[in-house]
């Protein structure tokens, strides 16, 4: 799987069923070229998208480990 197919997938929680976000990068070992988490940006809110520079970047870091399934244009993951 490439870089372009993970990144803007949606990630869904399968404990609660709720949007964590969407795909926004991924973090690997640069010894081993093995992807070890990847990083959800939540949906903005109206205000948020009017005005992006006063709002940083928020991302949430998602453990590969906690990756329960990558199907079509989900990835279910099991975040606590």
């Amino acid at each position: 799987m490439r870089y372009s197919d993970i990144v803007g997938k949606q990630v869904i929680n399968i404990r609660n069923g709720a949007l964590i976000g969407t795909v926004c990068d991924l973090a690997f070992d640069p010894c081993s070229y093995l992807i070890y988490a990847i990083y959800a940006c939540p949906p903005r809110s109206c205000i948020k998208k009017c005005f992006p520079f006063f709002f940083g970047k928020e991302e949430i870091e998602i453990d590969v480990k906690e990756i329960e399934n990558i199907q079509g244009d989900v990835i279910l993951v099991r975040f606590s």
